[in-house]
């Protein structure tokens, strides 16, 4: 198994986690039984539980553009020292996105994004026929 594939596993893995904590925030702010019926009338009012929300479809945003990058470079058999950085970088940015948004430290957030963005794109290049 590639390493790049490895990263995409962990980013999974990630944003396994990242749900699950999503989950406890609503939980801890709503209560359990609320949010085991339909959730409806359910508003979020704690400004975590909203960011976590929000880096959550960030991070599937983001999923939906390294996934298939790294497929189709496992698929072309492209693997090299670029291809791993970028998806050192990816991972490694999008570890420190969640808790950097959940806490509200914005210029580090966009930077931590911008470097994950950076790792999908290094990857692309590699990946393109020129």
């Amino acid at each position: 198994m590639s390493a790049e594939i490895c990263y995409l596993i962990a980013s999974l893995t990630l944003f396994v986690v990242m749900v699950i904590c999503q989950a406890l925030f609503s939980v801890k702010e709503h209560g359990l039984v609320p949010l085991a019926g339909a959730r409806d009338g359910i508003d979020d009012q704690k400004i975590l539980t909203q960011r976590a929300k929000r880096a959550n479809q960030n991070m599937i945003e983001s999923l939906i553009l390294f996934a298939p990058v790294v497929l189709i470079a496992a698929h072309l058999g492209v693997s090299n020292s670029m291809t791993i950085l970028g998806a050192k970088m990816f991972f490694f940015g999008r570890l420190l996105y969640a808790p950097i948004y959940w806490f509200g430290v914005p210029w580090l957030r966009t930077v931590v994004w911008g470097v994950a963005l950076a790792g999908i794109l290094l990857i692309l290049f590699q990946a393109l026929p020129l």
